[in-house]
Order: structure tokens, then C-alpha cells, then sequence
């Protein structure tokens, strides 16, 4: 910086050289022009030469001659302390030092001044010529010392210019002065007088009062006091711009007689500061304790508060310790001095300040001794204020360090209320120590004889938050003076046992089973007490897995087989929890095995239905009832087959040997129309293969037929004398039927109509299990039916063309048999593209709209559309495929078509007049579905050969652009540039339900491409959803995003409109304006818009109103 300020002031000198040079040059040459053209009577310098005698003349510097010529003085100046300087040979510059005089000397030949002279000899020179009248010289070193001014010399200077009365000098040092203060040393003005100092500060400053106060220039301020009388009390009470008025300034700068001086002059001691806070409170929180001193010695108000936490002096006083960087002020004598006249004045023991805190509250969170001592003895104290929290000072007393009571004690012995309550809560003293873990606090409170059993709004007691806390001393401490043990919170009903058994906290549960049995209790503890969810003290425990709590319940006297508030044992409980280790415990503890509960089943069937095998297993070893049913008579073998629970069938299996009248895999059950059948015809009737496959597998009579009752009832069922593996056949179970094979089932047996297995497979077309029939060696294929037809027969009659291959080189009629993938022949030829195969299929005329047997349930033309072969499509379409056929999601062909992006397909079907108005069962017609899956060709040919409505919306609420913005394919601008232009009139910012517009959602899916599509087709930027989402604050995962896309924006997007401000959410009103961002459009509130800038992009070079982001953006961009 020093090195640049001596650069420029080189540059300086050299220009002010240069000047003086033109000068002198413009001077001769006007000069010379003058005297040629006319007679002037100027006393120019060349003229006065040129008519000036030339004599000789001596002039003495500091005692040495130097010759000279009399015409160059005269042709200076008249004034050269002489009365005729012709009638004299020797000039005299008399206090004139050698020095100075030869530069004076040196100017009045040449007419030149060193620039690079001292300060002092300028100022020297400039005396001299003043006194000789030189003003040309004059001006010379005014403009010598403007270019030498800085900090050091403007003051003296400025002085300088004032006793020279030199215009210019005085002007600008004044200038530099006003502008430079706080850089000046101060005691730089103290070689100006009272009155020039004063003069300077009123003529040049706005606050010339406070200046001289900065300056510690009492004198000046008498001045100041005195000069204006007339508005005195104005200047006085008036602030400067930090806001500091005269009074205050004094104060803080110690200086007390300047202070004085300006109470006597009428300064009101009671002023406030621009924040409306009182001197003495602003002193006060400053720990300024002597100007406080001073103000109260000045009569200052005692009685006044701080309005941003309307806090006092008593507050302020009590609290300082905790305030103040410096420590605790309790030692300092004026801090007692303040404490004591403030008690004694008339303030407010009591008062509160914005947080309800009294004095008594801040002195004891501030640990301020000396003021505690002080304001708890004063009688009018009152010890039970709360404050906000809803907190008494008794409370911070409780919370002392290293257990100090010291306070705590002196208020209960002045009379606090140790059982307060804290209103939001409930919570007593008592319980809010529990609460923050001060135990010796809550030790402290039951010894001064708090109340033990007080609940708060939970229903919580000191006991119960002891429990919850696993505070074991403290939980026997409140048990031996009478705590309840047996209270229940509110909301989940926990006692203090539960909860200490939730929260495992062994101790506590100890001595709460030591006091019962013990019977030190006031009150029993309860065990059947139960909490919301039904558990109490034992469920709990086993449900935890703490058995060995559970087993030192059951010691004190808790029962396996209590029951639940329903009524219910623990063990169907448990059952019905699924908690297998809870049901074992019970179960080897002797619990009842039997017994039926009001709604659920017995033990037994209840453990299968939940798919216990342990259980169950146990259950059975332990000597459970097999026997029983559950209400519809089903035993629980069968339910646990029909449940498909192999394991818990092969448990109840296994142990059915060893226990009278068990499971019996052949057992007889009542079937249709009061019929009697095994459980293997029931296991098929009801198409349960795997009950079936497990029932043959372990040894039931694979031909066993149903019987009538002993009523007579079934007698039909009987009469038409099905085998199972005639039932199963019928009903298509290959895996029944194959297990029926293997096991040894009879494949010729025939029912009342003479059909076997085989008949009843072709008849019933079941192919495969047909196959599976032929494999078999001892198949007689020759039996006939009454009907006298074979096998063979029922499959040339059917044209099962499938069949007769298998049995005569196979017959095309299996091509309605489906494979796994749910497709018959027929489809797979479609999609494997067999076009000969195909052909054949339609030649014997399969059914060309057969659906696929699997969840998208696909006609022949769906699978054609979705491969994209247009000569199969047509094909079909000559066939008879159904064109306005659907599948399972209600989709037509164009919309697989369209999905797999087939326009030429598409195209096939609009020609062929399929309704292209149908929507899928999520309301989606085929633009939805092109647009969903990127399907670019497609959607351009449904837009220009259909009649579909482009601004249709789904079931959702979504369009097309909407969904374009969602699924935001790599194609996704591309497909919005088709839409507008072939629907040019489609609203690009089309809301969906919940207000997202296509370029939010573009954004959201981070898909920029799209998002410059959006922009370029007039989108607005600055629309929010209704969650307040927008571009501009959702968490983007790129975030450069935003600011790429603002700054690609080249035209003036459209601008937002709402209610409310798009960024902080103000709501627009009377005192909140609207404004929009010029750059971006979006809707603001003047706080959320203050930058202003040119936007150049949009030729707007007027600075507008721009929004934080895009001031960024602009911003960086531009840089």
C-alpha cells in the first residue's frame, strides 16, 4: 500500500511540474501577444521587466549578501518591507532563514519551487510570502502541501491555512479531516484552540457535540453546550450514527467531568439508547458498574427493563455472573454497592422478565452468593414464582453441583414449597429430579418429607419413573414411605414392575419382590395388573425371554395359568403371538393343556393354525388331547394339510402311534351331500394336491371310494364309485395322479359310467396327465365305456389332434394344453415366429383367442402385437381374433403394441378399426403407454393416423407430458418435440394432482435434456407444487443442475403466480408486495428478491430485480 501511495504521489509531483511549466509558457506567450497588439496597463511580469530601471541590488539572507537585480523584484511585488525599493541598494530579509529565503529567491528568477521540499520549509516559505505578497507563490505551496497531506500533518496544516487565511489549503485539509477522523491521533488537535477546534467541528460535522467528546476536548464541549441553548435538550438527547448519545459517549470514554458537564447542562440521565434500552441497563449488562454508579448518583431510575427481554436491574445484577466474560462480580465493591441501592430503591423484588425468570431464579442458576443472601431475606420476596418452563427457583436449587444444597436448604427453611408442581407436565419437583437423574436431589426432597404418590399427566409417580430409570435405592427408599406399587400409567397402563421388567432392570425388579414378600409394603404388589397390550407381569418376562425373572415370579407367587383381561390363558396368548419359546416355557411349567379359550380353538388346533411345530410337538408329548376339533369338525392333521403345514402333518404323523385314538391318515369325514369319504377324497375334492401327495405318501388307501352314511345320506356320491385317482384326473392334479401311479392306484378301474382314468383325462382334456396315464404298462387302453368308446375315440371326437399323436403319432388337439408359462401351441408358435406351425394351427381352426394361462392373460393377438410380426398379426386378424380384445391390465393390442414400439403394427390395427379410445385399467390409453416406455415412432403414429384424445389423463390424474416428465426416458425431449408439434396447442405446463408440471417433474428425475425441452416450449420456471416443491428447492442430485439450466435460459421465461412467496412462503398482503424474478419468473416477496443486476442474455441493461439463485448464477456465469 505504502509502496503504491509514494508511486501515485511521484505521478503527482511530476504532473504538478508539468502544469506549472504550461503555465509559465502560456503566461509569456499571452504576454508577448499583449504588448504587440495593443498597450495594456496589467502589470504583467515580462512588461514590468521590460520598463524597470535595471540597478543592481544587495539582498542579505541569514547574514550572507546575494547579488540580485532590482527590475525582477519590482517586477514581482511591491511589497518588499521598503518604501521605494529604487531609492535602496540593500534588501534585508530580516527572521528569514537562509534556506527559505535562497528558495524564495530561486522563484521569484525562475518562477520554479522544489516539489520535493520538507513540510516545514514550505510552510516557512508560504509565511514569507504571505508577508511579501507573492500569491502566485502562495498558491504554488497550497498546492505543495495539498499533495504532502496525510494523518500526521492535516491538523497542523489546517492550522497553518487558517492563520494564512489560505482558501484553498483550508478547504481541502478541512475535507481530509471530516473524512479521516478516526485515523487521526488525537492529541493532533490539541494545538488548536477552543474556538478553532469548535469552529472547524460545527461548520464541517454533523455531530460536532459527540466529535469533541471523541476528542477529549472538554473546553470545546462548553462551547458546544453553551453556543446552542436555544435547542440544547435536542443536541443532548441526539444520537450520532452508531447510535451513542453525548451522555453515553462520556460514560463509556471515563470521562466523568465531561459527563457531569453535560447532566448539569440538562442531559437526562434516564435516556434510552436507539434500541430503547436505558442507560443504566446497558451499563449494567456491560458490567460497567461506575458509570452505573455515576447515573445513580444522577438520580438515575432504578425501576426500568430491558424491552428485548424485559429484564431489570435486579435481573441483570443476579444473573451477571452467568452473563459476564470478566466473572463473577460478587468481591467488587461496586457490585455490592449497586446490589444494596437497588434492594433499597423502590424496584420490584418479584418482577419477571421475558422468560417469567425472577431475579431469585437468575441468582440461583447463576450461583450468585452474595446476591441470594442478599434478596432471600428481604420478606416481600415470594419463593414460588414459576417462570416459563413452569419452574420454581427451588428447582435450580435442586440442580446444584457436587449436591450442594446450600440454597435449596435456605428456601425451604424460608418457607419454598417443595412439592410444587410444573403445570405442562404434572411432574412434581420429586418426579422431575427421577426424570433428570439427580438422584441425592430426590434423596434430598423424600427426606424433607415430599409427597411419594403424586402422578403427573402420564399417570407417572416418583416410583415409576425410579422404576423406568432402574434407580434400585431409590425405588426402596420410596416403597418404605409408602409409594404405590401398583399404579398404572396413563395411555399403556405400565405399573412400575412392568416397566422395570421392559426396560430389564433386574434390581429393581428384586426389590420390588422383596418388599411383597417381605410385606414392608404400604400397599400388595399386584402381578395380574396388565398394561395396554394385554401383558402382564409374567407374559412380559417370558415374552422378553427373561426366564429367570419369569421364574422368580412364579417363586413369589405369580400363576403359569393366569389369564389375560379377555379371559385367555397365557398360553393361548402366546399361541396366538406365534412366540413358540414363551409356549414351551409355559408348557414345561405345568400350564393347562386343554382348556378351551372364548374365541380361539383349543391348544392343540390353535398351535397348527399358527404354524408352531415345536409346540405342537410339545403339546403332544406332554399328553394334549388329539381328538379334538375346531368348530367345523376339522381335526388337526387335516388342518394342518390344508393349511400346507407338512411339517406340523408329519409331527402329529409320527406320534400317532404312541397315543390312544390319534391321527389316523384314513380317517372318514363327512363330504358332499352328508356322504362319508376319506381324508385323501377330501384333499382332492378340494384340489389340495400337496395334502393329497402327503397322504399317499404315507400309506392311505389309494382306492378307497366314498360311502353313504348311516342315515342313507351321500348315496349318489357313492353310487358313482370315483376312485381318487378317477377324481383327480377329473380335476386335472398331475401331481396327485402321479403319486396315485407310483403307489400302487388301480389305472383301470372304472366308475359307474365304465370310464377309467384315461377316458375321463381325454374327456376332461387334461393332456399331460394323459400322457402320464400312457406311459404307464399296465394302462388298458382297449377298455370301453358304456358308451363303447375307448380312449382313442374321445380323442378323435374331440379333434384332440395332440392326443391322437401320442397315442397314433400325436394329435394337434394338445395344442390347447398350456405349458408352465401359461401358452399354448398356439402362442409359443407365435412367439417363436413358426410360421408353418402357425399355419397348421389355424388350418384346423384353433381357437385363435385363447388366452394365456399366466397373470397377463394374452390373446393370440396380444402375444403377435408384443413379438411385432405384421404378416402374423394379419393372419390372425383374417382368423378372427377379437381386435378390441384385453388381457388382465384391460390393455388392447395397440397398447402392446405401442408399449414395445411396433408403429407399423399400430398402424395394421387403426386400419383395422380398433377402437384406439380404450384405456387400461389404470385409465391409460396407448399415447400413455407410448410416451411411458419411450416409445418415440409409435407415439408419432398414434398421433398422426388415431383419433386419440392427446390431453387425456389417466386415473391418476397424469398426461402425457406428465408422464413423460415421470418416466423420463434417454428419448424424452425428443418425444416432447413430436407432441408440440404435432398438438402445438398442448399446455406444456399442465398441472397433475399434485401441482407438478413437466419440468419439475424433469427436474425431479434429473433428466436436463428434457428440462431445456420444456423451457424452449415457454414453460414456466418458477412454478411451485402443493407441497411448495420447485425446482429451486428440491434436493437435486446433481447439484450444478439448476444452475446449467439457468443459465441456458435465453428468453424471458413466463412469470409464476400464488399467493404466496415461492421461497420463504410469506403470504403476499397489504405490507408484503409482490415481485418476480426477471430472470427466472418466479414469484417473491421483496426480502427474497433484493439483487438487482442487468440480465444482458435478455437485452434488459436496466438492472432488475433478480432472485438469490439467479444473482448467483448470473453472477458466476458472467464472471
Amino acid at each position: 500500500m505504502d509502496k503504491s501511495f509514494n508511486s501515485l504521489r511521484d505521478e503527482y509531483f511530476n504532473v504538478q511540474s508539468k502544469l506549472f511549466a504550461c503555465d509559465h509558457k502560456s503566461a509569456e506567450s499571452a504576454q508577448t501577444t499583449t504588448a504587440l497588439s495593443s498597450e495594456s496597463t496589467e502589470a504583467t511580469f515580462a512588461r514590468r521587466l521590460v520598463s524597470t530601471a535595471k540597478d543592481d541590488l544587495t539582498v542579505i539572507l541569514d547574514g550572507r549578501k546575494v547579488p540580485c537585480h532590482r527590475f525582477v523584484f519590482v517586477a514581482r511585488s511591491d511589497c518588499w518591507n521598503v518604501n521605494n525599493l529604487a531609492k535602496v541598494s540593500t534588501l534585508e530579509f530580516e527572521g528569514l532563514p537562509y534556506d527559505t529565503g535562497h528558495t524564495l529567491l530561486k522563484w521569484v528568477y525562475t518562477d520554479e519551487v522544489d516539489v520535493k521540499l520538507g513540510d516545514w520549509v514550505i510552510l516557512d516559505l508560504m509565511h514569507a510570502a504571505k508577508r511579501f505578497k507573492l500569491h502566485q507563490l502562495i498558491q504554488r505551496c497550497e498546492r505543495l502541501l495539498i499533495s504532502n497531506l496525510n494523518v500526521n500533518n492535516c491538523v497542523k496544516f489546517y492550522k497553518c491555512a487558517m492563520d494564512l487565511n489560505a482558501e484553498k489549503l483550508l478547504e481541502t485539509t478541512s475535507h481530509y479531516i471530516v473524512s479521516l477522523l478516526n485515523n487521526i491521533p488525537r492529541e493532533n488537535f490539541d494545538q488548536l484552540s477552543d474556538s478553532s477546534l469548535h469552529s472547524l467541528l460545527e461548520s464541517r460535522f454533523k455531530f460536532p457535540l459527540h466529535t469533541a467528546i471523541s476528542l477529549c476536548r472538554e473546553d470545546v464541549v462548553r462551547l458546544c453546550v453553551n453556543e446552542h441553548s436555544d435547542r440544547l435538550s435536542s443536541r443532548l438527547a441526539e444520537p450520532n450514527e452508531k447510535g451513542e448519545t453525548p451522555l453515553q459517549m462520556a460514560l463509556e470514554s471515563r470521562q466523568d467531568s465531561i459527563a457531569q458537564c453535560l447532566v448539569d447542562s440538562g442531559a437526562d440521565v434516564n435516556s434510552k439508547t436507539v434500541h430503547g434500552v436505558p442507560l443504566i441497563i446497558e451499563f449494567l449488562k456491560k458490567g460497567d458498574y461506575k458509570s452505573c454508579n455515576f447515573l445513580t448518583a444522577n438520580a438515575a431510575s432504578l425501576d426500568c427493563v430491558d424491552p428485548t427481554d424485559l429484564r431489570g436491574g435486579l435481573h441483570i445484577l443476579a444473573a451477571k455472573c452467568l452473563s459476564s466474560d470478566e466473572g463473577c462480580y460478587e468481591d467488587s465493591a461496586p457490585y455490592r454497592d449497586l446490589v444494596r441501592r437497588f434492594m433499597a430503591g423502590d424496584v420490584p423484588l418479584n418482577s419477571v422478565d421475558k422468560e417469567h425468570n425472577t431475579p431469585l431464579h437468575l441468582a440461583i442458576l447463576s450461583r450468585n452468593t452474595l446476591f441470594f443472601s442478599s434478596i432471600v431475606k428481604l420478606s416481600s420476596l415470594n419463593l414460588d414464582i414459576l417462570n416459563e418452563r413452569g419452574l420454581p427457583a427451588l428447582w435450580y436449587a435442586l440442580e446444584c453441583p457436587n449436591n450442594d444444597f446450600t440454597f435449596a436448604e435456605e428456601l425451604i427453611k424460608r418457607g419454598a414449597n417443595f412439592n410444587s408442581i410444573r403445570p405442562a407436565t404434572g411432574d412434581t419437583l420429586l418426579s422431575m429430579c427421577v426424570k433428570n437423574d439427580l438422584v441425592s436431589a430426590a434423596f434430598y426432597l423424600v427426606d424433607k418429607g415430599a409427597s411419594v404418590d403424586v402422578p403427573n399427566v402420564e399417570g407417572e409417580t416418583a416410583l415409576y419413573l425410579a422404576c423406568s430409570s432402574g434407580i434400585s435405592n431409590l425405588a426402596a427408599t420410596l416403597l418404605s414411605r409408602g409409594a404405590n406399587p401398583n399404579v398404572q400409567r396413563k395411555g399403556d397402563n405400565e405399573t412400575p414392575l412392568l416397566v422395570a421388567i421392559r426396560k430389564r432392570h433386574y434390581d429393581v425388579i428384586d426389590v420390588l419382590l422383596r418388599d411383597r414378600k417381605e410385606g414392608s409394603c404400604r400397599l400388595p404388589l399386584l402381578f395380574e395388573l396388565a398394561d395396554k397390550r394385554g401383558d402382564n407381569a409374567l407374559s412380559l418376562a417370558i415374552n422378553s425371554c427373561l426366564y429367570e425373572v419369569a421364574d422368580k415370579l412364579i417363586s413369589a407367587g405369580c400363576s403359569v395359568n393366569s389369564k389375560s383381561v379377555d379371559g385367555d390363558l397365557l398360553l393361548t396368548k402366546f399361541i396366538k403371538e406365534a412366540n413358540s419359546n414363551a409356549c414351551l416355557y409355559l408348557i414345561e411349567h405345568g400350564c393347562e393343556l386343554n382348556e378351551k379359550a372364548a374365541n380361539y380353538p383349543a391348544p392343540l388346533i390353535h398351535a397348527v393354525e399358527r404354524h408352531l411345530p415345536l409346540v405342537v410337538e410339545a403339546l403332544c408329548k406332554a399328553g394334549v388331547d388329539t381328538t379334538t376339533t375346531n368348530n367345523v369338525g376339522e381335526s388337526a392333521l387335516w388342518i394342518a394339510l390344508h393349511l400346507e403345514m407338512e411339517d406340523v402333518a408329519t409331527i402329529l404323523v409320527r406320534v400317532r402311534s404312541s397315543v390312544k385314538n390319534g391321527m389316523d391318515v384314513d380317517a372318514w369325514v363327512p363330504g358332499p351331500s352328508g356322504c362319508l369319504q376319506t381324508l385323501l377324497h377330501k384333499a382332492i375334492d378340494e384340489n389340495n394336491q400337496n395334502a393329497a401327495c402327503f397322504l399317499i405318501q404315507n400309506g392311505c388307501n389309494v382306492n378307497a371310494l366314498r360311502r353313504e352314511n348311516a342315515c342313507g345320506d351321500g348315496r349318489a356320491e357313492a353310487m358313482e364309485r370315483q376312485t381318487p385317482l378317477h377324481m383327480a384326473v377329473a380335476w386335472g392334479l398331475s401331481d396327485v395322479v402321479a403319486a396315485l401311479i407310483y403307489y400302487g392306484a388301480d389305472l383301470n378301474a372304472q366308475d359307474s359310467d365304465g370310464k377309467t382314468p384315461l377316458h375321463v383325462a381325454i374327456i376332461n382334456q387334461h393332456f399331460e396327465i394323459s400322457e402320464r396315464l400312457l406311459q404307464s404298462v399296465h394302462v388298458d387302453m382297449m377298455v370301453r365305456d358304456k358308451a363303447g368308446m375307448t380312449p382313442f375315440a374321445w380323442a378323435v371326437q374331440a379333434k384332440a389332434n395332440r392326443m391322437c399323436d401320442l397315442i397314433l403319432k400325436r394329435n394337434p388337439q394338445v395344442a390347447l394344453h398350456v405349458d408352465s408359462k401359461g401358452y399354448n401351441v398356439l402362442h409359443n408358435a407365435i412367439v417363436n415366429e413358426d410360421y408353418d406351425l402357425f399355419c397348421f394351427l389355424l388350418s384346423v381352426n384353433v381357437d385363435v383367442n385363447v388366452r394365456t394361462q399366466d397373470g397377463d392373460r394374452f390373446s393370440a393377438l396380444h402375444v403377435a402385437c408384443k413379438g411385432g410380426n405384421e404378416l402374423i398379426v394379419r393372419n390372425l386378424l383374417l382368423a378372427g381374433s377379437r381386435i378390441n380384445d384385453t388381457n388382465s391390465s384391460k390393455q388392447t393390442a395397440l397398447h402392446v403394441a405401442a408399449q414395445y414400439d411396433h408403429p407399423e403394427i399400430c398402424s395394421v390395427l387403426l386400419a383395422n378399426d380398433i377402437d384406439a379410445s380404450m384405456v387400461d385399467s389404470d385409465r391409460n390409453n396407448a399415447l400413455h403407454v407410448a410416451v411411458q416406455y419411450g416409445s418415440l415412432k409409435s407415439l408419432q403414429t398414434l398421433l398422426t393416423e388415431s383419433a386419440i384424445n392427446p390431453f387425456a389423463v389417466n386415473a391418476k390424474g397424469y398426461g402425457l407430458l406428465h408422464l413423460l416428465g415421470m418416466h423420463s426416458r434417454d428419448n424424452a425431449s425428443d418425444m416432447l418435440d413430436v407432441i408440440m408439434k404435432l398438438v402445438p396447442e398442448y399446455p406444456v405446463d399442465m398441472l397433475d394432482p399434485d401441482g407438478n408440471t413437466l419440468l419439475l417433474l424433469a427436474y425431479m428425475h434429473g433428466n436436463f435434456a428434457l428440462c431445456m425441452g420444456a423451457i424452449k416450449n415457454d414453460a414456466c420456471v418458477g412454478i411451485t407444487n402443493r407441497q411448495g416443491v420447485s425446482i429451486f428447492n428440491y434436493p437435486s442430485p446433481s447439484p450444478k443442475l439448476l444452475h446449467h439450466l439457468l443459465d441456458q435460459l435465453v428468453v424471458e421465461p413466463k412469470w409464476a403466480e400464488g399467493d404466496n412467496c415461492t421461497e420463504c412462503g410469506a403470504k403476499f398482503g397489504i405490507t408484503t408486495r409482490k415481485h418476480h424474478c426477471r430472470h427466472c419468473g418466479r414469484l417473491l416477496c421483496t426480502k427474497c428478491s433484493e439483487h438487482f443486476m442487468p440480465i444482458v442474455k435478455y437485452d434488459l441493461t436496466k438492472s432488475v430485480r433478480v432472485c438469490d439463485v439467479c444473482f448467483d448464477v448470473l453472477k458466476q456465469y458472467a464472471g
